[in-house]
């Protein structure tokens, strides 16, 4: 392997993995490709129309290296107002 495609292969591991949903079939699948290029449209795997658009995804993340919550301080998870982490007292 040269040089060059051992660059490629480590910056393609630093790519976001964007969801898209086809307008066609309701398909949602996945795209790894560059942040420049996530409002382009995406060929859909399943009826490979280019009618797609980028869904807001969820993101995971890992934490000082713990694999549970029973390590972690702050808020109760709860995902945002009225779900327990922001302290307005309607959850």
């Amino acid at each position: 392997m040269c040089v060059s495609q051992m660059a490629r292969l480590r910056y393609a591991d630093r790519m976001p993995l964007y969801e898209y949903r086809c307008n066609d079939c309701a398909s949602v699948y996945e795209v790894m490709r560059p942040m420049a290029e996530r409002e382009l449209a995406a060929v859909c795997p399943r009826c490979e129309s280019r009618a797609s658009m980028p869904l807001i995804s969820r993101l995971g993340m890992l934490v000082g290296g713990e694999s549970s919550p029973a390590g972690r301080t702050g808020p109760a998870a709860g995902g945002g107002c009225c779900g327990g982490a922001c302290g307005c007292g309607a959850g």
